[in-house]
């Protein structure tokens, strides 16, 4: 079982544990099924390729694929420790491509103490490629019960 987590220990600049995701076809498909957004930009590799989109000819992940990465992080991190999820807030800044490499990261910007169960930390969020180009940002606020 995950150690509680307690606001009081948590300190400004701690970072959550990240993690990374293979980008392939297949996931870009998978993702397509459960959005019902099955849009040849996603899931049409000779489309992609015949029009040259975007200059690359190969398909691009559905957006939110990469804001639920963000949301991964933190519910993994937050709810084993009697934590939850208040606020997620995501931006997609860059394409992601079958092939690349994901890793999603976290840090504590803001600690916020409040009486009872209710103080909250704000994390900034952010995805970047293999090539270290952010590919997603937010921001999401976790409450810590005390």
């Amino acid at each position: 079982m995950a150690d509680k987590l307690e606001f009081d220990k948590i300190e400004l600049g701690y970072e959550i544990p990240h993690q990374s995701k293979h980008i392939t076809q297949e996931k870009i498909n998978r993702n397509a099924e459960a959005s019902l957004d099955f849009n040849p930009i996603h899931i049409d590799p000779a489309w992609a390729k015949k029009v040259n989109l975007l200059g690359k000819g190969t398909t691009i992940a559905h957006g939110i694929m990469t804001g639920a990465f963000m949301g991964k992080i933190v519910t993994d991190w937050a709810y084993p420790g009697g934590a939850f999820l208040k606020m997620l807030d995501v931006k997609f800044i860059h394409s992601v491509r079958p092939g690349d490499d994901i890793t999603s990261h976290g840090r504590v910007i803001e600690k916020h103490p409040r009486p009872g169960n209710d103080s909250f930390v704000v994390l900034e969020l952010w995805c970047e490629n293999q090539d270290g180009v952010k590919v997603g940002v937010g921001q999401s606020a976790v409450t810590i019960p005390i």
